[in-house]
């Protein structure tokens, strides 16, 4: 996503475009006026990404809702992609917020879809492809409405994890299951779908449209899974700074501001409290919080395997330079 520039806000939420949502959509109506029909392009890129944009805009607004920090909305060659700082792993918190999307485009086009046969009739059904044809009148562009809305809304409830259906299916998962667990499932079916959208290259004429997306969802899909087994490298918790703390400590290392921290010079000297430190803990508890004695973070001298005292956050803020790692005894002089 660094490739993306900000366009504006809405909602208080920046937009983004990403240079080669530019470059397609510079492609397509370049080959829309080569074809004579470049208002019928413009207009149906138009309507495409409008509704890509408040399909993501209800995911954002759902989200925020919940609490959670929407960082932006993408728009990139795929679509659109609404990114967030974190989606607690909860079951109704993540279902609300995937079926927040389709549910914007369904709202949209099956009312509208009722609109369209109510006054052109179900004769109209089956003429051709009404994204084919010139947008000349009010019934080729209420059908294109029709058929871009469902499309999004159908399309994206399919349990591709990681797409809004997948996410649907692990927060039905996650209901009985762990988080991990979950994840694991919804991405195993999804890459049974991945696999035969990229398959169905050779058995239909749907063009590269499902090849690419089937493989974008197997790259995303495996990324999201290596990021939960990652958060949940314990087992009954997540991965915490304790725990970083715990393996330090384990392999020779010491706790924050120590000499053979990190970043030691910089940071206030002195007892922290680490690991086979004095009166710092040397076991920990499941959840990964420290059984044993923490010197008190209000007396100066930090908070110790813990986590970080005040005074090393504001060292380490202060420090513009590399992390180095520890010195090791077989280190030349």
């Amino acid at each position: 996503m660094n490739s993306s520039f900000p366009v504006f806000r809405l909602f208080g939420i920046e937009v983004r475009m990403h240079v080669l949502f530019v470059y397609m959509v510079a492609f397509l109506l370049f080959m829309g006026a080569k074809n004579g029909n470049a208002v019928g392009t413009a207009v149906l890129l138009l309507m495409l990404f409008g509704l890509v944009l408040l399909h993501e805009l209800g995911h954002s607004l759902v989200a925020r809702r919940f609490g959670i920090q929407v960082i932006d909305i993408v728009l990139w060659p795929l679509g659109g992609m609404a990114r967030m700082a974190e989606i607690p792993e909860n079951s109704r918190v993540e279902g609300w917020v995937a079926i927040a999307g389709p549910l914007v485009n369904l709202t949209l086009g099956i009312p509208a879809l009722i609109l369209y046969l109510v006054l052109f009739g179900p004769d109209v059904l089956q003429e051709q492809d009404p994204i084919g044809r010139p947008l000349g009148g009010p019934e080729p562009f209420l059908a294109l409405f029709v058929v871009v809305n469902l499309m999004l809304g159908i399309f994206n409830l399919l349990p591709a994890f990681p797409m809004d259906g997948g996410r649907l299916l692990r927060a039905w998962f996650a209901r009985k299951d762990t988080w991990l667990a979950a994840t694991e499932k919804a991405v195993r079916v999804g890459r049974y779908l991945a696999w035969m959208m990229i398959l169905s290259v050779f058995f239909t004429d749907w063009g590269p449209g499902p090849p690419i997306i089937g493989l974008f969802i197997l790259w995303t899909g495996a990324r999201e899974l290596w990021a939960t087994r990652m958060r949940h490298a314990r087992l009954g918790g997540a991965f915490t700074m304790a725990d970083l703390f715990r393996m330090a400590g384990q392999a020779g290392g010491a706790g924050p501001g120590q000499a053979g921290w990190p970043g030691a010079g910089f940071g206030p000297q002195g007892p922290h409290g680490g690991p086979g430190s004095p009166g710092g803990p040397d076991t920990f508890e499941p959840d990964g919080t420290p059984s044993g004695p923490i010197v008190d973070a209000e007396a100066g001298t930090g908070q110790g395997a813990g986590g970080f005292s005040d005074e090393d956050i504001r060292a380490m803020e202060r420090f513009h330079g590399r992390l180095q790692r520890p010195p090791r005894e077989d280190d030349p002089a």
